[in-house]
């Protein structure tokens, strides 16, 4: 056990005391494709002191899933908490313990807890059994505390956040006395705030050991449940990590993040050289690669829906070409979304059926035998020019920051990568990742701690390549959306190219929108104003569609990309996710460009509303690209004039996937799996972006 500083010696204030743990966290769980068991077996139970200035870690314990068959999982947690508090408080009683549903639902813990004279106030979920006390004690039936919630009388209640500043405005209602899981009476209350009405899963369900109390410190008291979650994650990263907002000049990776839209803005203003050096760049290219072959086989790893493929795909120059000939992609779902795509592309745009592989099977690249597969399959073509994949980044990304660390699953697949481009041994190879391994520490001592960027730098310097670690941002290339991926480019010596040859451009294609670029962005009006409206769960894979003009395809380049290949008359997958009507009335509130802060008094169900994304929320303006496109859903992206969610269909063309390409949601229906689609949408790399980038590669 870890003690913190914290000692109990000396005359102290009156305090709360929260009890949380990482059981349900992340983390923890199975990843599928990634990790067949849960990520870390270990659970850890934190005790923490809560006063004005805000939260200190006082003392930590951990325990081992399974590594006791005395216990059952609730019960070992239990227990350790148990003694985790024996151990802090030595005896003294704290002046009141908070902790969440896990434990307010344990009878074991609440009888712990008044068996050591320990005053409470724990969350309790919606569907606990609870008895009300009557007049003299008598306690009534069971109900679930939701009932009780149902016909309460809700008094309006302020409370001031710990990490914002401002107040938040509560309802509050008294639900009465009532019998404990653990068999003693206490104060039964709810609150919530914003303006749904009901209970629902924003709703704050919790149980004061006393018969009375002041429901303003309670209710400050029981909502550090939520709020502990997002400061531990934030104490983690900057114990765990570089910071992400400055510059990277260690680890030979020089690169500035591009951490949001303003800074990306105010970088390309004043950057508008950045053309004349790509420029340069290409101005050094020598025809290596294509001198001995017009067709160049590529091997794609980690394919996914194979955004990074279709891009290679597309890309032509004079002559020469690429062929796929293996996809290797351990999903199900998302194999069913390649082996369709290759067939369209082959009959369609690609007029070829050589240039896509003749079979995909499920293959776990971490396995031994994975790795001879590939490589027996590649030999079978000869040469392999290329090895191209993007390693599943949901652990370094900015929308999962509690995984930036090392020992996440998702981010030991880099390694992966980097062993299959040493056993392969490709002329070149390209990688693509999110910004975030950048600043994702590898691990180490802190004097020799290196980023992921720069480990997989030195990785494959030591293998024989030539490295160029870069940012590119998609909107640069022609994709309406702001989208900044870190890729790395390698080359082997054998080609006869060095550093010198492409400065510090690197061999990457000269944006072509945007400041010093001959083009503007592509807006969200070119992207998607062409397709009809829809509403609120629209669910017909296919829709009457009438095509633009020839005039309209010559005035709008991304409309032509986009339709061509596609089935005439009609568009398909303009579907949309059906959500609530309040989530309805919520988005009739938001003006184009606003996001939550326009309805920050609505959002009902986030626990702390202050340290809510920004992006979360937020309707699209017509006459600029899009944000990020993540998953599109989950972050109640809107669309620019209609109050609804995007469609798949809109989302795949910001990500500049054309009409013709389709997601699986599963292995036998089209019609079913949208989550599903929308997932595999959301990891994809933008075939625009690697079209462009493999263009350039076709002249090296």
């Amino acid at each position: 056990m870890n003690r913190g500083r914290g000692s109990r010696t000396g005359r102290r204030e009156p305090t709360v005391w929260l009890v949380e743990d990482n059981s349900d966290r992340s983390e923890r769980r199975p990843i599928p494709g990634v990790s067949l068991r849960r990520s870390k077996d270990e659970v850890k139970i934190r005790l923490h002191r809560i006063e004005s200035e805000g939260a200190e870690l006082v003392a930590e314990c951990s325990y081992k899933i399974g590594e006791s068959k005395r216990f059952a999982p609730q019960a070992r947690r239990t227990a350790t908490a148990l003694e985790l508090l024996d151990s802090a408080f030595q005896g003294e009683k704290p002046d009141l313990l908070v902790a969440g549903s896990s434990y307010g639902c344990s009878a074991a813990f609440l009888r712990g807890l008044a068996e050591r004279g320990i005053d409470f106030v724990v969350e309790l979920r919606p569907s606990t059994q609870v008895r009300r006390l009557e007049g003299r004690g008598t306690a009534g039936p069971f109900a679930a505390a939701a009932e009780l919630a149902q016909e309460a009388e809700w008094a309006e209640l302020h409370i001031k956040p710990p990490i914002a500043g401002g107040r938040v405005k509560y309802s509050v209602a008294d639900l009465g006395r009532v019998l404990t899981p653990g068999g003693h009476p206490g104060r039964l209350f709810a609150a919530q705030t914003g303006g749904i009405q009901g209970v629902h899963r924003g709703t704050v369900l919790a149980l004061f050991s006393r018969g009375n109390g002041n429901f303003r410190r309670l209710l400050e008291a029981v909502s550090w449940v939520r709020w502990i979650r997002p400061i531990v994650r934030r104490q983690e990263r900057e114990n765990l990590s570089p910071s992400p907002t400055r510059a990277m000049e260690s680890d030979g990776v020089r690169l500035l993040p591009r951490a949001n839209i303003s800074l990306a803005e105010r970088q390309d203003s004043t950057r508008a050289t950045r053309r004349r050096e790509a420029l340069a760049a290409q101005r050094s290219q020598r025809g290596v690669l294509t001198s001995a072959s017009p067709t160049l086989n590529v091997v794609e790893l980690f394919a996914g829906a194979g955004g990074m493929g279709l891009g290679f795909l597309l890309a032509k120059r004079r002559s020469a070409r690429y062929c796929l000939i293996y996809s290797a992609e351990v999903n199900l779902i998302y194999l069913e979304t390649l082996r369709r795509n290759h067939e369209v592309f082959a009959k369609g745009w690609g007029r070829r059926t050589d240039l896509v592989p003749e079979g995909i099977v499920p293959l776990d690249l971490r396995q031994t035998r994975s790795m001879e597969c590939v490589e027996f399959y590649a030999r079978q073509y000869g040469d392999l020019h290329v090895l191209i994949g993007g390693p599943p980044c949901q652990g370094f990304s900015a929308a999962n920051r509690n995984s930036w660390h090392s020992s996440n699953p998702h981010n030991q697949l880099v390694d992966i990568f980097v062993k299959y481009v040493k056993r392969l041994r490709p002329l070149v190879f390209v990688m693509e990742n999110v910004q975030g391994v950048l600043w994702t520490s590898k691990g180490g001592n802190a004097s020799t701690r290196l980023s992921v960027a720069g480990h997989i730098a030195k990785q494959f310097a030591r293998a024989g390549y030539i490295v160029f670690p870069k940012l590119l941002d998609a909107v640069w290339y022609g994709i309406p959306q702001y989208r900044s991926r870190f890729f790395v480019v390698g080359m082997h010596k054998d080609l006869g190219y060095t550093q010198e040859d492409f400065g510090e451009w690197g061999p990457f294609p000269a944006p072509t929108h945007g400041p010093g670029a001959p083009r503007s962005y592509v807006t969200v009006r070119q992207a998607i104003g062409d397709l009809p409206p829809v509403g609120n769960g629209e669910d017909a894979p296919e829709r009457k569609y009438s095509d633009p003009s020839a005039i309209d395809l010559r005035a709008n380049p991304f409309l032509k990309f986009m339709r061509t290949g596609a089935p005439r008359g009609v568009i398909l997958d303009h579907v949309t996710s059906r959500h609530a009507d309040y989530v309805i009335e919520r988005y009739r509130l938001i003006p184009q460009g606003g996001n939550w802060q326009d309805i920050a008094d609505k959002l009902t169900n986030y626990a702390d509303v202050e340290r809510t994304h920004s992006n979360i929320y937020r309707r699209l303006k017509w006459s600029e690209p899009s944000i990020t496109i993540g998953h599109y859903r989950k972050s109640m992206l809107v669309h620019p004039s209609q109050n609804r969610g995007l469609s798949l269909r809109e989302a795949a063309r910001l990500q500049s996937f054309p009409d013709w390409f389709r997601f699986s949601g599963g292995t036998n229906s089209e019609k079913s799996g949208l989550v599903h689609k929308q997932q595999q949408l959301a990891n994809a790399v933008c075939p625009l972006v690697t079209k462009a980038l493999a263009e350039f590669i076709l002249r090296l």
